[in-house]
């Protein structure tokens, strides 16, 4: 009897298949449909080409990352008025969309359909081990990235809030209900750690599958994240053992900047192909940024020194506003071309996580090195000067310098994850953090440009758990509840 891959849209279920016989190894396989014969056929569902991107414009654009500026939207309002319900946090209008949440429990479909499988098939012990391992990694990854989005942040006062509905197989009428934040996160932990009994090393040609570093440097952002530093310090350690290499920016993409005309003016962005082999790579994934327009807040800008730091010169483009409204005065944030950002876990990740931890356990030395690590492969060739201890008058601003550089180093990408646990952190080391913006009056649909508001989301506010698809909870008929607002 054939054994059929099911999308898994939590209610929904979609049977396809095509027979295959070869194993694409490398590049990832982008074909979307096949039929589960082999272990070999799991591992190209493993390679679906769709595994590394993910295209959430929640976050790239929801966080204080992005800048909304009223002339620039007056040039041109076409380009931002269906992005407005993601960058002021309309939910009613949010639960409309579909396309984040779609995907991603596609990819945990994908490992569960291996879960679901991988007994019924022939194959050695050793290559069934190896693909539920990679499966249970997937699921981890996944589901803590749909939690990170749609749950509240994650703390003592919050661990019963509503979280994830925890999808293990592929059976049509499985439960859906939402369990807790506290039962999503266990459920993410035990299956992380069942990936970290892979002795799989990191593979520069398969970055975008399993490797023993890919998982240590996933739990190190895990744990980060539940404000755990002592374990998020441990695996940064042990991920640094496996893989430390840092790529200096400079020597990388210079090469690649290309100058582009257009709207009656010229711009100069970097032309990097999506790098699936990039040398800081543990784990291969990229933040598709659908809207080619990722507009950096004034506050981002100003966290950089505009002049040495080479990551100012090459991913903030000048005058891109020409190419969306044919009037210059603006940037976008590109890295890989106009639509790739990295997102997967990084050496220069594990550095800045590790001078956090060090950094909260009064580690200034160590602390400060790690960050002289990253930022000396950042700035323009002769231009960096190491920082030191002096330059910190206490843990609060050395805690706050790193966050910061993780914010110059992941903007649009980590930023709404960090911005979620800094402001549920127990430590209250630093600030807890308010987005706001300056705009017209609108309600997301329609916006009067003759009235101004002033729009804030606040630490504590519903709002940061994003709203699930009303469409899904339609179809649930009570089963899957919507966050409370």
């Amino acid at each position: 009897m054939k054994t059929y891959i099911y999308k898994s849209l939590l209610l929904l279920s979609m049977a396809f298949f095509v027979s295959c016989d070869d194993f694409l190894s490398e590049p990832p396989e982008k074909k979307s449909n096949l039929e589960i014969k082999s272990i070999e056929a799991l591992d190209m569902l493993l390679n679906h080409f769709n595994l590394l991107f993910d295209r959430s414009r929640e976050v790239v654009l929801a966080s204080d990352s992005y800048g909304l500026y009223k002339d620039y939207y007056l040039a041109q309002k076409s380009r931002f008025d269906s992005q407005l319900q993601y960058i002021l946090w309309f939910p009613e209008l949010c639960a409309l969309q579909t396309y984040y949440w779609e995907q991603q429990f596609l990819k945990i479909a994908y490992a569960n359909t291996v879960l679901s499988t991988v007994d019924k098939l022939e194959g050695t012990d050793a290559d069934k081990k190896r693909i539920v391992e990679d499966a249970h990694f997937l699921r981890a990854y996944e589901y803590f990235n749909l939690t990170t989005l749609y749950c509240l942040p994650y703390s003592d006062e919050n661990k019963n809030a509503l979280g994830m509905p925890l999808k293990r197989t592929l059976v049509y009428d499985e439960d859906i209900t939402r369990k807790s934040l506290e039962e999503t996160m266990k459920f993410i932990e035990d299956e992380m750690k069942l990936a970290l009994n892979t002795t799989k090393a990191r593979d520069v040609n398969k970055l975008f599958r399993l490797s023993l570093p890919a998982v240590q440097a996933f739990a190190a952002r895990f744990y980060l994240y539940i404000h755990n530093y002592e374990k998020a310090e441990e695996y940064a350690n042990l991920a640094l053992t496996s893989h430390s290499q840092m790529v200096n920016y400079q020597t990388y993409f210079a090469p690649t900047m290309r100058t582009y005309s257009s709207g009656g003016g010229t711009y100069v962005a970097p032309n990097a192909a999506s790098d699936y082999k990039f040398g800081e790579t543990y784990y291969a994934r990229m933040l598709y940024n659908h809207t080619q327009n990722a507009v950096p807040s004034e506050k981002l800008m100003n966290l950089y020194d505009k002049v040495n730091d080479y990551r100012y010169e090459a991913f903030f483009v000048e005058n891109y506003s020409y190419n969306r409204a044919s009037v210059p005065g603006w940037s976008a944030y590109q890295q890989f071309g106009s639509i790739a950002i990295l997102q997967g876990p990084t050496t220069a990740e594990m550095y800045l996580i590790r001078a956090e931890c060090r950094a909260r356990t009064n580690d200034s030395q160590g602390a400060v090195s790690d960050l002289n690590t990253v930022r000396s492969f950042r700035y323009k060739a002769g231009t960096y000067v190491n920082l030191t201890t002096s330059n910190f008058t206490d843990k609060k601003s050395l805690v706050q310098f790193v966050i910061d550089e993780r914010h110059r180093e992941f903007p649009f990408t980590l930023r709404w994850y960090d911005i979620k646990r800094i402001n549920s952190d127990p430590q209250n080391i630093v600030d807890k953090i308010t987005i706001t913006r300056e705009f017209f009056e609108t309600d997301g649909v329609v916006t009067d440009v003759n009235k101004t508001k002033t729009y804030t989301l606040s630490p504590g506010d519903k709002k940061f758990a994003w709203p699930i698809p009303k469409i899904d909870i339609e179809l649930s008929k009570g089963k899957l509840v919507q966050n409370p607002y």
